[in-house]
């Protein structure tokens, strides 16, 4: 049987026992391990001198309760013989003999250092983020989804390997699924925004009541990308207030890991209805902005107009003169007749084709956003236009990619920039040389399909990009507004325009998605 030095040599914790002045009597490997010290050289000092040990509380006022209880524990912070400082779980045992006397103390403890760090940086982390929740500027809301992940998990099991499709197809179980997610808590920016004014009125409530039905994609949205364990979703949508009202706003769900493994989701939510606003009524002004040139543009085409109104309406003249000479014989020749009616009728048509067209040009109305041909587009623009480029004496060159994809626009609108180009395009030319020539080319690309204008004219001077300023012109009588609102129509639709010298003259782009 070993000693009792041996035997605590084969415990994992330091044990050291010292008398009552403090000088240390035993000291076991762990000891050592622990503290850098080897046993001879720690041997008679005293401990608290030597491992440097501190307390918030004195020193001597622990000594005296130990001595009042024969029992302390507490956290000690102590120095290693390398000046390392640990965090040590210590117990002080006070032996006493059968007449009560002191012995010696014994002392047993353990390397709580890492373990204290991790708790400081969990303390750390959790005031960083009550913080953040309460004192941003973001309405959170902290969402037990436990009650989810329960319906979701066994879909897996049933095949279902498409959860968005299968969600979008199951409405009742996707609303059954609000219905288990409970909001936990809420911060002060979020009563504000949904309307509430005591903290019940959220807390504890299931999301549905705020999910309005067409906003429901983007929740299935978020259910697939915590079921793919993606990090966060970011997105706008529409959620319902406390009153039943609806706002816009920004929606992020944060995913990461430790919050799904908790089953809590971090909702945080920007209210963007001013921003909404102001971007309708930028568009309602960009509208009024194309109208307005729209009909300054009819002004300026009012001959060419003129003329292909008067073309059917001559022609509707002489057959209708035709059919009266043809009628007036002794017997009337009705076949020939008829045919002259077909051409009338054929010719109104026409005539009201053409009025239609500038009607459309020309009315103030929202825009309608239709799948369409836009090679179908400018042969339709070249006639309305023909008269006026005839009369500027301008040949029409095209180069239509057949079988081109259809593109989802407002025809007026894309009109109106076909317009706005050819018109420009022949404008540029008007000083130039006697052979004037305007290229129309349709073709396909990554991003959808293309239009490029091009002339022979001067070209484009300086920086051809500023063309598309507000206000800024290379003509004399130019008021600088035709192009920017080319280019705003182009963006409103998803596509650009851009401007550049091509081999002959100027060249312009447009670019849009195709259906």
């Amino acid at each position: 049987m070993g000693t009792p030095a041996d035997i605590l040599d084969l415990v994992h914790e330091s044990v050291v026992t010292r008398d009552a002045w403090g000088h240390i009597l035993s000291w076991n490997k762990a000891s050592e391990t622990l503290y850098g010290h080897a046993r001879a050289d720690a041997l008679g000092r005293k401990l608290h001198e030597l491992l440097n040990s501190r307390h918030e509380t004195p020193l001597d006022d622990l000594e005296a309760a130990l001595h009042a209880g024969d029992r302390w524990e507490g956290e000690l912070t102590r120095s290693t013989a390398s000046g390392q400082d640990l965090v040590l779980d210590v117990r002080w045992t006070l032996e006493r003999d059968a007449h009560g006397n002191m012995v010696r103390i014994v002392e047993t403890a353990r390397d709580i250092t890492r373990r204290k760090a991790a708790e400081d940086a969990l303390r750390l982390s959790e005031y960083r983020y009550r913080n953040m929740f309460q004192a941003m500027a973001v309405a959170f809301w902290e969402v037990d989804f436990t009650g989810v992940g329960a319906m979701l998990i066994p879909l897996r099991d049933q095949g279902v390997t498409d959860l968005g499709a299968h969600l979008h197809a199951n409405r009742d179980f996707l609303r059954e699924t609000m219905r288990r997610a409970t909001i936990g808590d809420v911060n002060p920016q979020a009563l504000q925004l949904f309307g509430a004014t005591e903290i019940e009125e959220l807390k504890g409530r299931t999301i549905d009541h705020f999910w309005p039905r067409e906003s429901e994609h983007i929740y299935i949205d978020a259910l697939v990308a915590t079921m793919t364990r993606q990090p966060y979703l970011m997105t706008e949508t529409r959620l319902n207030r406390v009153d039943g009202s609806q706002i816009d706003v920004l929606f992020t769900v944060s995913l990461c890991q430790e919050a799904r493994k908790r089953g809590i989701m971090l909702i945080g939510v920007v209210d963007i209805s001013a921003r909404k606003e102001a971007e309708a009524a930028l568009a309602r002004l960009q509208s009024e902005f194309a109208h307005a040139a729209r009909v300054s543009m009819l002004g300026e085409l009012t001959a060419s107009i003129a003329h292909e109104v008067n073309q059917p309406l001559a022609a509707i003249a002489t057959s209708g003169s035709a059919s009266l000479r043809w009628l007036a014989n002794e017997q009337p020749d009705l076949g020939e007749v008829r045919d002259l009616a077909d051409r009338i009728v054929a010719d109104a048509r026409r005539a009201a084709s053409i009025i239609a067209r500038v009607r459309a040009m020309a009315e103030r109305r929202e825009p309608e956003r239709l799948p369409l041909s836009l090679n179908a587009l400018v042969e339709e623009t070249l006639v309305f236009l023909g008269h006026d480029l005839q009369g500027r004496q301008v040949a029409v060159e095209r180069h239509l990619t057949p079988d081109l994809p259809e593109t989802l626009a407002d025809r007026t609108q894309l009109q109106q920039v076909i317009v706005n180009l050819a018109v420009n395009a022949a404008q540029a030319m008007a000083d130039g040389a006697a052979d004037r020539t305007i290229r129309f080319t349709t073709a396909t690309c990554d991003d959808g399909v293309t239009l490029t204008v091009e002339d022979n004219g001067p070209g484009i001077p300086g920086d051809p990009e500023r063309l598309f300023d507000s206000f800024y012109t290379t003509k004399s009588t130019g008021m600088g507004m035709g192009l920017p609102i080319c280019r705003s129509i182009a963006e409103a639709h998803g596509g650009t325009i851009r401007a550049a010298n091509g081999e002959t003259g100027a060249r312009f782009t447009v670019t849009l998605p195709s259906v």
